[in-house]
């Protein structure tokens, strides 16, 4: 597959654009506005063409446009992809606002064209692993489902006319919110809270649905001094399932297993290999690998990449809250 990387940033750059080659993607032309910038990335991977915009890039001979840019600017850039008759791989957050990613859902449909989104925690080593456990059926089904994400980051609104809390959500809840309504779709019911804290800001996302007893919470924060998350999911069975740092997956069996009372503490199911590292472990290459097998209809390995429509449960959850809080998206 022959692409256009738009966007020669830390992301784009370091990250996007070795993944996509491991994912058998050929970025042959860079769109940056720094032409300085877009010009060193080309000498050292080889890439032919630079161009400051996409409207200045030839797309005859491309299949797709993988683009990677401050939020603001990723709708803007995904609709002009698509009216080129580009496939499009928008690294998160797609949109700035649920009103622009109902749009571009809409825009999407009507182009015929795949638009994926970069969720690399969704095909991230561990939590693929995770997945296909409650796959099986060998635990039960999720009924309690709670996920934390802290970092550093953002201290501050990513542009002028963004809320703080937008930028919370676009950095880290966005994550948090997306595998906890995935592992419990039943949880609805959304309420929230913003959590005092002295350092960046932290807000904890609850949902709810009393008729089947399922509850998904996401607690996510820039208070924290580097990435920590944990994932947990409670059955129905009463097993506990835990993966710590995306790196160890462990199993709490439930008191009602006939060799608890031999060994009743935690079981490791899984831990990442120390040469598992790099761009398939995080969740980048296979996400991109699978973005390349849906636009020519085959099967992916794997879970397949998100698509703009999938990220409506996260982005309708955090409205309702941005409105019950009575906090804009954008001033």
């Amino acid at each position: 597959m022959r692409a256009l990387l738009v966007g020669c940033g830390s992301h784009g750059g370091d990250v996007l654009l070795p993944a996509a080659l491991a994912a058998g993607i050929q970025p042959v032309a860079l769109v940056d506005a720094d032409l300085t910038r877009a010009k060193a990335l080309a000498a050292q991977w080889g890439i032919p063409s630079v161009y400051t915009s996409l409207d200045d890039a030839p797309t005859l001979d491309l299949e797709a446009a993988i683009i990677a840019l401050p939020v603001v600017h990723h709708a803007r850039h995904v609709t002009a992809a698509l009216n080129r008759n580009l496939h499009v791989f928008v690294e998160k957050p797609p949109a700035t606002d649920l009103a622009q990613l109902r749009a571009l859902v809409t825009e999407t449909e009507a182009s015929g064209q795949v638009c994926c989104v970069g969720m690399n925690f969704r095909c991230a080593e561990g939590v693929q692993v995770l997945s296909r456990r409650l796959a099986s059926g060998r635990h039960g089904s999720a009924t309690y489902v709670r996920v934390l994400q802290v970092a550093r980051k953002p201290l501050a609104p990513f542009a002028d006319h963004l809320s703080m809390e937008a930028s919370l959500f676009f950095a880290q809840g966005i994550h948090a919110i997306d595998l906890a309504l995935t592992l419990a779709p039943t949880a609805t019911n959304i309420t929230g809270q913003r959590v005092r804290v002295n350092r960046g800001r932290l807000c904890v996302v609850v949902g709810e649905d009393q008729s089947t007893g399922t509850r998904a919470e996401a607690s996510f924060g820039s208070n924290a001094a580097g990435l920590y998350h944990q994932l947990e999911v409670f059955c129905d069975t009463g097993d506990v399932l835990t993966l710590r740092n995306l790196s160890e997956l462990s199993y709490l069996p439930n008191g009602g297993e006939a060799h608890v009372h031999d060994y009743p503490g935690a079981r490791v199911l899984w831990r990442r290999s120390p040469t598992s590292v790099g761009f398939a472990a995080a969740g980048y290459a296979p996400e991109l690998a699978s973005f390349k097998a849906q636009t020519r209809g085959e099967p992916s390995d794997g879970s397949p990449a998100a698509a703009l429509t999938d990220l409506l449960p996260a982005y309708e959850a955090f409205d309702a809250l941005l409105a019950s809080w009575g906090v804009p998206w954008t001033t």
